[in-house]
């Protein structure tokens, strides 16, 4: 026997339908394009971000900070560099946050910011690691041979 199933109750369909917001237009423009009108990103302890293109344009100059660290050979850099220049550009030119999301094609901005967090952190890791330098011993000549 199939139970015929409830109506959704007030909260549950506020949830799927909010009511559009009361503010003046001013203001909504304002907060929509901080990105602040979504609530959740819908990802497990992830915050909504207040201002995402601040907190990108200060990454940013972190990591090409961080990257005039390492000889302008180093593959690390020259790539790095390339593709942060490139983000950096489009953040400084498209003051909406959904076209910046789409343009950069990453994810959620949120998560683009979390890949921005990460890679500053590799960046100077890279520095201590400087895997540019000769290696401190020739590797056996059999290293990449399978199966041995």
């Amino acid at each position: 026997m199939g139970t015929a199933a409830a109506p959704a109750s007030g909260w549950l369909r506020r949830m799927r339908n909010p009511a559009p917001s009361a503010a003046s237009s001013e203001g909504a423009a304002s907060v929509a394009m901080a990105g602040a009108l979504r609530k959740t990103t819908g990802l497990v302890g992830l915050a909504v971000a207040e201002n995402p293109h601040e907190r990108l344009r200060i990454l940013y100059t972190k990591i090409l900070g961080v990257l005039q660290n390492i000889p302008k050979d180093a593959a690390y850099r020259k790539y790095t560099e390339q593709i942060v220049n490139e983000r950096f550009d489009l953040v400084k030119k498209e003051t909406d946050v959904q076209k910046l999301q789409d343009k950069l094609n990453s994810g959620q901005i949120e998560e683009v910011i979390v890949q921005a967090e990460n890679e500053l952190s590799l960046a100077r890791k890279m520095i201590q690691w400087k895997p540019w330098e000769p290696l401190v011993e020739e590797p056996p000549s059999d290293q990449w041979r399978w199966p041995i």
